[in-house]
């Protein structure tokens, strides 16, 4: 009596097949492809820390590409540009806290400003009083001058 070829399976009772173990491997990378990529949380949230300038020097940039780089050490941070032939540029910025709003902060550094200097004007009025002062005490200390 021979056996109905339908639902028979040669590998059904415990022979190996020999290809299951490359079917497995191509479910699994089937599966890999059909379920959406994880994201993956990161942690620093784009910045790029360096120690230093040094740290900032020996960061690898690719060509035609500039970064921002953040020192952990001081309280600036750099700028690294490479040109096509992915030479590098730094460049050295220091940072400080504003406080209030950036229109306040302008207008302190020009208060600050006229604190510091005076204008072409006020320079020749106190140099005017300065050589008036002179010449008086120059003639008050001379008297033999005042005959001539």
């Amino acid at each position: 009596m021979a056996l109905p070829l339908y639902g028979y399976n040669p590998y059904q009772f415990g022979q190996v097949n020999p290809l299951q173990p490359q079917m497995d491997r191509l479910a699994q990378m089937q599966a890999q492809y059909q379920q959406p990529p994880q994201q993956q949380q990161n942690v620093n949230q784009g910045i790029l820390w360096v120690q230093g300038e040094a740290g900032a020097k020996s960061y690898l940039v690719a060509p035609n590409t500039s970064v921002l780089l953040m020192d952990s050490e001081n309280s600036q941070f750099y700028i690294k540009t490479t040109d096509q032939a992915g030479m590098p540029t730094l460049r050295t910025f220091v940072y400080q806290e504003v406080t209030g709003t950036p229109q306040n902060a302008q207008k302190q550094t020009e208060t600050n400003l006229d604190d510091k200097y005076v204008t072409r004007q006020e320079y020749n009025d106190l140099r005017g009083k300065y050589e008036e002062l002179y010449g008086l005490l120059e003639t008050a200390t001379n008297p033999e001058r005042k005959g001539d």
